[in-house]
């Protein structure tokens, strides 16, 4: 009797580690969807330490206007490459205008969205209207929007991808709003503005590199720009 209550002792051990044993090798058979990862990178700044910039006259809804002078755009469709490919990459975040930016990404391995922050680091106040946004990311990202910290209203995009085939594409963004004052176009001076899109996370680019691949170019003559966006071929999204 004795004899058996002790081979049943010995053998309660080493069932009790089999069973581990058989879950773990389960769990890494079958591994459970990964939990939201939520990252950021340090603040960068870049551009001169002030800003000047004229004011647009006109009145919201008055498309002839300077006020309106992005509301709307045709497509420039490029007939060859885009230029942007035999460009040397920007590896330091550059800025015609007084800001830092740092980057976020919130998401798992399988979908994410990415957040570029920016802060106006000046004491001026100055209007984002039809400024461009390039940079370098996950190739294929969707769902591209802007935000303000303060009050604004109907930004449209014109855009367009341009795919490097290392699994990143090169993003050009042109901001242009329509039918608000111009107040609701304006980053004021300590605030922030964002410029977010989602996707699929890849290994061929760090949050890191995405920061440091943006180049923002204010729109500081009232000139719309316009010249970027015909050389690079961009097209208008939806509303």
């Amino acid at each position: 009797m004795r004899m058996a209550a002790q081979r049943r002792l010995l053998i309660l051990p080493l069932t009790a580690a089999a069973l581990l044993a058989a879950t773990v090798a389960w769990q890494a058979g079958h591994p459970s969807p990964a939990a939201a990862d939520i990252t950021s990178t340090t603040t960068v700044s870049a551009g001169p330490n002030t800003i000047s910039q004229p004011a647009a006259a006109g009145n919201p809804s008055d498309y002839g206007s300077q006020l309106e002078r992005c509301y709307t755009a045709p497509n420039f469709p490029l007939t060859g490459a885009n230029p942007i490919l035999s460009e040397p990459m920007t590896t330091a975040f550059t800025s015609n205008a007084p800001l830092s930016v740092s980057a976020t990404f919130n998401g798992s391995q399988w979908y994410g969205s990415w957040q570029f922050v920016f802060t106006n680091r000046s004491s001026t106040s100055f209007s984002v209207d039809c400024a461009v946004i390039v940079f370098r990311a996950p190739s294929g990202s969707d769902t591209h929007s802007y935000s303000n910290a303060q009050q604004y209203g109907h930004p449209q995009q014109d855009y367009v991808e341009v795919p490097r085939g290392d699994g990143t594409s090169f993003y050009i963004v042109r901001l242009g709003f329509h039918d608000v004052p111009l107040a609701q176009r304006i980053v004021y001076a300590g605030k922030t503005f964002t410029y977010q899109f989602g996707g699929v996370p890849s290994t061929a680019i760090t949050l890191n590199q995405m920061r440091d691949s943006i180049r923002f170019t204010a729109d500081l003559d009232l000139s719309g720009n316009t010249a970027l966006v015909k050389k690079y071929g961009t097209s208008r999204l939806s509303n």
